[in-house]
């Protein structure tokens, strides 16, 4: 049983790592964007323009919402 609570942490810290790493890319992606503009190539527009479609289907409420949600748990993960 230890055996394959070891083996599910690996994989759990495996998907974490794979996580982050997409988030870094997507951040590095939207940064280039910022400073290049429209000359930052046709991968990175597509994934801006995705990134815009996102945003237009989730609306504005939802996304002041849930950055309010994210911002109280950071604040209170620091506090506690």
């Amino acid at each position: 049983m230890d055996a394959l609570l070891r083996h599910l942490a690996d994989v759990r810290r495996l998907f974490i790592a794979v996580a982050q790493t997409g988030f870094a890319l997507f951040a590095l992606i939207v940064l280039l964007y910022l400073l290049l503009g429209a000359d930052a190539g046709p991968w990175v527009g597509s994934v801006i323009a995705n990134l815009s479609i996102l945003i237009d289907a989730i609306g504005q409420q939802a996304l002041i919402a849930i950055s309010i949600v994210c911002a109280a748990a950071l604040f209170w993960k620091a506090r506690g």
